[in-house]
């Protein structure tokens, strides 16, 4: 492009008389200085945009000619320098409008990803009932009677479950990429990499429980590091005041309440009562005050009937129970 018609189209750019044809021309003459594959070359950093401003001012003086103080006229001065601005504002349009596409793209992709993180699938469980999930990773969740577990149809950097009400048991699949983490409602995290754990969080109990089977596993609130856990350690968080208690599995397993046995080990009397509503589906009471604090060590067998459970139960106190509906009641 010669100099007169440079300064014919840059002129024409500036006061809007620029023909279809001569904006055309124009564009032709912006796009030799070439693209990458993510559009108009310059906007993949700030040196990028450097090398484009340069190169874009050398263009400009090969065709209009290298100015000099005291040789030009002040006239001259003002237009090559209106040429130089029209050329920086062509340059800024067409920067923008390919930076407005491709933002608009990225806005539109990370929109997406947000939307499917925040459609989940939710799992309940009922009475006497526990199901088995395999992930798309290879993670394997086993879900206890009366439970809620919502997991993202999509996942972020970080695999991510939320037990909303229950217990669970995790085989996590190793993934140094994306670990595995474990919500639940009072604010407790689970992360891990891969490792086998139990998580008890029932609204009726006043504590929250972690325990680890093998792996590793850090356990966190909204404030702080609780402690990580190793093999066959348990955490307990009271939800009261945040209080935790670190302690070692006894001789039975986090997961064997999917085989069918609940173990309580120096179980408060609500935890009893969850665990016989989760096998047989009755709220157990009691109005003998040394039932209610006692400390139970028990084993209870989803294959044993009600009446043989009830059986051992009264042993302990040598007290009775009667029945109405779906309500049972210790009494002495």
């Amino acid at each position: 492009m010669d100099k007169n018609k440079f300064r014919q189209l840059m002129d024409g750019y500036l006061n809007g008389s620029l023909s279809a044809e001569g904006l055309e021309r124009l564009q032709r003459w912006y796009d030799s200085f070439g693209e990458s594959e993510a559009g108009v070359r310059g906007l993949e950093s700030e040196q990028d945009a450097q090398q484009l401003g340069e190169e874009l001012h050398t263009r400009i003086q090969q065709v209009v000619g290298p100015i000099s103080p005291g040789t030009v006229a002040e006239s001259q001065r003002v237009s090559w320098w209106r040429m130089v601005a029209a050329a920086a504002v062509l340059v800024v349009i067409l920067s923008g409008m390919v930076w407005w596409t491709v933002q608009r793209h990225d806005d539109e992709t990370a929109a997406q990803i947000v939307a499917a993180q925040s459609i989940f699938r939710e799992v309940k469980t009922g009475v006497r009932q526990i199901k088995k999930l395999t992930l798309p990773d290879g993670s394997v969740i086993h879900i206890n009677a009366n439970s809620t577990v919502r997991i993202p149809e999509q996942h972020g950097r970080t695999r991510e479950v939320i037990l909303d009400e229950g217990e669970a048991y995790f085989e996590v699949a190793r993934d140094t990429l994306r670990p595995f983490e474990v919500q639940t409602p009072v604010g407790l995290r689970v992360e891990v990499l891969g490792t086998a754990f139990n998580v008890k969080a029932y609204d009726a109990l006043d504590d929250v429980t972690v325990a680890v089977n093998r792996g590793k596993v850090r356990v966190s609130d909204t404030a702080r590091v609780l402690g990580e856990l190793t093999q066959n350690q348990l955490i307990t968080y009271r939800k009261s005041d945040g209080q935790t208690v670190l302690d070692r599995l006894g001789t039975a397993a986090a997961n064997d309440w999917i085989h069918g046995v609940s173990h309580l080990e120096k179980a408060a009397f609500d935890e009893l009562a969850l665990a016989m509503y989760n096998l047989y589906g009755v709220r157990l009471k009691s109005n003998d005050p040394r039932t209610v604090r006692h400390r139970y060590n028990l084993n209870l067998h989803a294959d044993r009937s009600l009446e043989e459970t009830m059986e051992v139960i009264c042993s302990i106190h040598n007290t009775s129970y009667r029945r109405t509906d779906d309500e049972i009641t210790i009494y002495f």
